[in-house]
């Protein structure tokens, strides 16, 4: 990762998928992100060189700033190892695979719900039906002629429900 890696975030495409609730939170996340960018492009990216044949003109005390220069040019700052970026690629795979999962079911109910919409297009109305009618097309629902109920004709008032107690009408 370098500077340029940081050029490449697209914080609108960002804003615009973050839920209203979580606006706060991402306002919060760029600002410091801000923060660290503009502290970072505050320092050079190359420390500038030091005039080692200033100093050694300048200091009297012997082998001093030999010695500083020894260790500083022996100093390396590694940067961090990448440890997370194949981390977030393997888990953005699994998301897109479950996407392309929940795309395909959602278009299979899409195409379930679409057949029973049309089946009831092709119904008749209502108004139309007659008993018949409704019972052929909602059997599960309909009044069976074979097993008459009493009203209000829902379960919990049936007689074949009552265990022992009188039914209130």
């Amino acid at each position: 990762m370098s500077r340029k890696a940081m050029k490449i975030i697209n914080w609108s495409a960002l804003a615009e998928k973050i839920p209203e609730t979580e606006k706060a939170a991402f306002a919060a996340f760029k600002s410091k992100s801000d923060q660290y960018f503009r502290r970072m492009h505050a320092s050079p990216e190359i420390p500038p060189k030091i005039d080692w044949a200033y100093y050694k003109k300048n200091i009297l005390t012997i082998g001093l700033v030999d010695k500083f220069q020894k260790e500083y040019e022996s100093i390396t700052v590694p940067y961090p190892v990448d440890k997370y970026t194949s981390e977030i690629e393997t888990e953005e795979k699994k998301v897109h695979i479950k996407i392309e999962e929940f795309i395909i079911e959602s278009n299979q109910r899409i195409a379930t719900v679409k057949k029973e919409i049309d089946r009831v297009k092709s119904l008749l109305p209502f108004s139309e039906m007659t008993m018949e009618d409704f019972r052929d097309a909602y059997p599960d629902i309909a009044i069976n002629l074979d097993k008459p109920t009493v009203w209000p004709h829902i379960p919990e008032v049936q007689p074949e429900n009552d265990k022992g107690q009188p039914v209130v009408h």
